[in-house]
């Protein structure tokens, strides 16, 4: 089953705490639908995003045109306040074992204090704790082929514009 995991679109920058995608940003979830209509990205059987306007706005275009909804979850979400770094790892672990048992193609879509944790959990063939794999800019991608529980990477990339 391939999977995608997605980091949310460049958002707006403002003191608003839950902002909606930039201009740019929007482009990109464009240029995401794009990259799905064009088999660049496999076509999607689900999307899931967080609670955060800005991942949810990120697949909004691959959902319109795949006529599909995005299901939220909180399980996405960026680490809450109340939240310990164990219960955080703990809510992700679980998660992403979900998702390695779900049909695919699945895309999610979260933030960057997710990705980095999950980066730790994701039981993937290739070392995703080097150097290479550190830096994810918004728009930044990786996709999967999640197999028996593992997960062998198949590409790192970003929408670019």
């Amino acid at each position: 089953m391939k999977t995608v995991l997605f980091r949310h679109a460049e958002r707006q920058s403002t003191t608003f705490s839950n902002p909606p995608l930039s201009p740019r940003g929007e482009e990109q979830a464009q240029k995401l639908a794009r990259l799905v209509a064009s088999h660049d990205l496999p076509q999607p059987l689900k999307l899931l995003a967080s609670p955060r306007l800005r991942s949810q706005q990120t697949l909004m275009p691959v959902a319109r045109e795949l006529r599909c909804e995005i299901q939220v979850l909180k399980e996405l979400d960026e680490r809450l306040n109340a939240e310990s770094a164990g219960q955080f790892a703990g809510r992700i672990e679980k998660f992403l074992n979900q998702v390695s048992q779900q049909q695919g193609p699945v895309f999610f879509c979260t933030h960057l204090d997710w990705i980095e944790e999950a980066l730790r959990l994701i039981p993937c063939t290739t070392d995703l704790g080097v150097s290479k794999y550190s830096a994810w800019a918004p728009g930044q991608y990786m996709e999967f082929e999640v197999s028996d529980g593992t997960w062998d990477l198949l590409s790192f990339g970003r929408i670019d514009l």
